[in-house]
């Protein structure tokens, strides 16, 4: 239940549902917009906006059938019903669309890939077309809405014939006009033209008689008749009776057509249900798009949980005015069912009751809406509203009159499964009398269990929530330093009007509000605004807890890789000193053993002086080459040890340098002393010096080959995105010589590029000027193996196809 009767305008659902129109291509799916109505089925709910979710994911991922040119036949197909009606030509022509529509839906709903969208596939589950209207419809009208000669045999004898007759006629006509012209009873200039569907000489009045025939219009000035030959017209008069016989034949194909439709009209009333729905849902997919609206979780229960909620209506109003969405939290459950919202006017409290309003309307209307996904909803089967002045002259009802009759039918109709808003409660007659009934009316509905959301600045409702259960208070948060409304719902603790803020913002004299907090007391006052500001503080202190939490976990894990870093350089360097040891070893090893053998042929010799001398040389020869092989080995190790571990001392442009916390590479450009600019992947970034650490030489050149690396599988990548995008088609139709031309040459580099071997160029008829200049482009170019016209089912000499090498 929905009350009261303009539900929708109150809450802004009658826009939502203009802007579902406007997203509608076809009559059926408009009709279907309109007809979307409340409900409290859970199961018809979730379907629903499953089926928004399943369409979106197919326009992400390139839709596969068309959504346009849903032409409305329900009226053609229901007159058709009746023996004796023939289906008209234009409706043909839309039917033939139709089906060519139909047929891609149903190829794509028993496709393989559906199964991965079943929402969308079960909407076809019990639609079948007969193979015999796609064949028989592609046969008899074709893509320009016109009945071909292939249609039937009858039907291209006749055309052959008014074609063979008509170029008779013409030739007689051009052979009579040249006599005339010669005779000097035409002009020179004067070419033949039609009138009356003849084709006619125009001849000089004053010659008028001099050609025998029948005159059928003179000229503006009556200098001109125009004349059809008397020995033309029995031939024309022929052509006249072929072509009624074209028409009757025309007839007969649509008629027999008809018959073989009429058995298939129930099915083709489903198959164009099946586009409305379609239609709609693609509309619906659109609108979550436009509105970024998601899929919460549904519950099969009355309760609320909502998170970063807003209002769509006044998020797009905003976003066009550069500004942006305050979010709303809302949570409500059986043991805080009823909300009332206290704070400043202008602060946001009837934004908060609309946006609960149209949310869940939208959703119980099978719309997906804008929230965190996390968000829980629950189902209500009754939504009622009191929002706005409802004072009316003719009926004889004020402001407070109308809240009481909405007051009356909330108490009468509210239950378990109720959610109310009510806006402004208890206001519009004496306060104290009205915040009395308010509170007796809240009472009521809150041992009724409903569910419900209040607005007021009244104390005793406020000081109601503290006491009943079930009923809780909220508060919009008011900023007392800079005198604005937060447009924040704080759950918990009442909310101050703020009224003395408002006005002294708005330029009420100090002198008036001097008086007027004599009147109320400064002690209340003062109470309502430390409440307020200690409110705000609260949820700053926490703000910034949670970003000191953050970053100490951030300063953490820089110890710890820190830690790994110093660890990593610790066993490297113990490393690099053992492979040292080893090597000095080898060296030492080396010299003994020439030592031990020159001292041992020393001797053998018997220490002759000659022989010692000799050997003495050896080893002042070998020394030197010990020497050196040391020095390049010790060198070897410390260019190793430089690459690994040497990092420069200062950072400098042009270094390469890491930003550990980012994980990211780049070039640095430029650097002072507060500000350093790196370059990665061409985007720049502006970071503090103390957050970059310089790469060593090894990790330099390791970049370098991932740069390169990463360089080639971009142009990989673009090559492939060409390649998905490349028609192979190109229309130039309309175009100038030159810039045709300018094109073509272009898209024959792309297709060189992607390898592909033939493609066509679509240049029109026409006179032929754009055919003939393209194809000696064409032969000039020793990329094109071979062109040629098309065939006549796909364009003739309107199209060239070409062949690449």
């Amino acid at each position: 239940m929905i009350y009261p009767s303009n539900f929708e305008d109150k809450i802004g659902f009658t826009s939502i549902r203009k802007m579902l129109h406007k997203f509608c291509v076809s009559e059926m799916g408009l009709e279907k917009a309109s007809a979307l109505v409340f409900s409290s089925d859970l199961s018809e709910i979730q379907y629903s906006l499953l089926q928004i979710e399943s369409m979106i994911q197919l326009m992400d991922n390139g839709l596969p059938f068309p959504v346009k040119d849903y032409f409305d036949l329900r009226e053609e197909l229901n007159r058709l019903r009746i023996e004796g009606t023939v289906i008209e030509q234009e409706a043909l022509f839309d039917l033939k669309i139709g089906l060519s529509i139909l047929q891609q839906i149903l190829a794509f709903t028993s496709s393989e890939g559906s199964r991965n969208y079943p929402p969308i596939r079960s909407l076809a589950d019990n639609i079948y077309i007969e193979s015999i209207l796609y064949k028989e419809t592609a046969r008899i009208i074709d893509e320009k809405g016109e009945i071909p000669d292939k249609a039937s045999e009858t039907l291209a004898e006749i055309r052959q014939d008014i074609r063979r007759k008509r170029g008779t006629i013409e030739r007689k006509i051009r052979q009579m006009l040249g006599e005339a012209k010669s005779a000097g009873w035409s002009d020179s200039d004067v070419e033949i033209t039609i009138r009356n569907g003849r084709m006619v000489i125009p001849v000089r009045a004053a010659d008028k008689r001099k050609l025998r025939g029948f005159i059928h219009d003179e000229s503006s000035t009556g200098q001109t008749v125009y004349i059809e030959p008397a020995e033309v017209f029995d031939t024309n008069n022929e052509i006249k009776e072929l072509e009624y016989a074209e028409k009757r034949e025309i007839q007969r194909i649509l008629a027999a057509f008809t018959q073989l439709l009429r058995p298939h009209l129930p099915m083709m009333h489903q198959a164009w249900d099946l586009l409305g729905t379609i239609d709609l849902i693609h509309a619906k997919a659109l609108l979550a798009k436009k509105i970024n609206a998601s899929k919460p979780q549904l519950v099969n229960s009355t309760r609320l949980r909502w998170r970063q909620a807003v209002h769509p209506l006044l998020e797009i109003s905003l976003r066009e005015q550069k500004k942006t969405t305050v979010p709303l939290d809302l949570e409500l459950n059986t043991d805080e069912r009823i909300l009332v919202i206290s704070g400043p006017n202008a602060g946001g409290k009837s934004v908060c009751l609309k946006t609960t309003g149209l949310l869940q309307y939208m959703l119980q209307c099978g719309l997906l809406v804008p929230m965190h996904a996390d968000s829980v909803c629950g189902i209500f089967s009754k939504l009622f509203i009191d929002i706005g002045d409802e004072q009316s002259v003719e009926n004889d009802l004020s402001t407070y009159s109308s809240h009481l009759l909405h007051m009356s039918h909330f108490l009468q109709f509210a239950d378990d499964k109720t959610l109310f808003l009510i806006d402004e409660f208890g206001t519009g007659t004496e306060p104290q009398s009205g915040g009395a009934i308010a509170e007796a009316v809240l009472e009521s509905l809150n041992e009724k269990k409903a569910f419900g959301l209040i607005t007021t600045h009244y104390a005793n409702l406020k000081l109601l929530a503290d006491r009943a259960d079930g009923i809780f208070n909220g508060a919009m948060l008011f900023d007392t330093q800079k005198l604005q409304p937060l447009y924040v719902l704080q759950a918990g603790k009442p909310g101050s009007s703020f009224a003395f803020e408002i006005a002294r913002k708005t330029g009420i004299p100090e002198a008036v509000l001097e008086k007027a907090a004599s009147i109320t007391g400064y002690s209340q006052l003062n109470f309502e605004q430390q409440l307020q500001q200690l409110e705000i503080e609260k949820r700053e202190v926490a703000q910034k807890q949670a970003e000191l939490r953050v970053a100490d976990v951030l300063l953490n894990e820089v110890i710890e890789k820190y830690k790994r870093l110093l660890k990593q350089l610790e066993d490297r360097k113990k490393t690099l000193l053992n492979d040292a040891g080893r090597e000095a070893r080898v060296i030492i090893d080396k010299a003994n053993k020439q030592i031990e053998h020159t001292i041992k042929e020393i001797k053998e010799s018997q220490a002759e002086k000659e022989k010692t001398k000799l050997l003495r040389e050896q080893l002042q020869t070998l020394k030197p080459i010990l020497e050196k092989e040391a020095e390049q080995r010790a060198k070897a190790i410390q260019i190793d040890k430089e690459e690994e571990s040497e990092l420069p001392s200062e950072l400098k442009a042009g270094m390469m340098v890491r930003i550990e916390e980012m994980d990211i590479t780049g070039e640095l450009l430029s650097i002072n002393e507060h500000e350093a600019v790196i370059v990665f992947n061409t985007v720049k970034l502006r970071t503090s010096p103390e957050k970059l650490t310089p790469l060593s030489r090894k990790e330099q050149r390791k970049e370098v080959r991932h740069q390169v690396k990463r360089n080639l599988t971009g142009i990989g990548s673009d090559i492939n995105e060409k390649a998905a995008q490349f028609k192979l088609t190109i229309d130039i139709r309309g175009k100038r010589a030159e810039e045709a031309l300018e094109l073509i040459a272009k898209y024959l580099d792309e297709a060189m590029l992607l390898s592909i071997k033939e493609i066509s160029i679509l240049h029109g008829k026409g006179n032929g000027i754009l055919r003939r200049v393209i194809r000696e482009y064409l032969s000039k170019m020793k990329e094109v193996s071979s062109f040629e016209d098309a065939s006549l089912e796909t364009g003739g000499h309107g199209i060239t196809r070409v062949k690449l090498r």
